[in-house]
């Protein structure tokens, strides 16, 4: 196994360790594992599910931030259909696990800096400086998506 195949085709470093990890599963002594990679692959691995949820979290925000900025918009049902498909899909891949890994406030923050950067038509509405954000709640696919939208958007009650 050359040892830059790690760095120069991933795909094919990660089929051959999966060959040879279930080799190993079956009992074969194999000796050419790359277990440093393969942990930092693993670890990777929930380290990019945990950045997927967040960002699809602070793209809805934005959204639901830019409903709220600018209320009169045409783009508004734009908006909101993109503000709940984003939660949807974050919703879908949350979980539990990854409640103390996700900062939502960190999520609305970086939402907001995007919306206030953003040029609009038409007047601009205030929106909220700060979210008081409860992730589980936010995350419940139970949850009503266009009232969460509508809850991301005007900050706390």
């Amino acid at each position: 196994m050359p040892d830059d195949l790690y760095r120069t085709d991933i795909v094919t470093w990660s089929r051959q360790q999966a060959e040879r990890l279930r080799r190993h599963v079956a009992g074969e002594r194999v000796n050419d594992l790359d277990w440093e990679h393969v942990i930092e692959e693993i670890e990777d691995l929930g380290l990019s599910e945990i950045n997927a949820v967040a960002s699809l979290l602070t793209q809805a925000m934005v959204h639901a931030l830019k409903i709220a900025r600018w209320p009169d918009s045409e783009a508004v049902p734009h908006w909101t259909a993109e503000a709940v498909n984003f939660l949807a899909q974050a919703q879908r891949r949350y979980r539990p696990s990854m409640a103390t890994r996700i900062a939502a406030e960190e999520c609305f923050d970086d939402a907001r800096r995007v919306v206030l950067a953003t040029p609009g038509q038409g007047p601009e509405a205030p929106i909220p400086a700060a979210a008081a954000l409860d992730l589980p709640a936010v995350m419940d696919r139970g949850a009503d998506l266009r009232a969460l939208i509508e809850t991301l958007g005007h900050g706390p009650a």
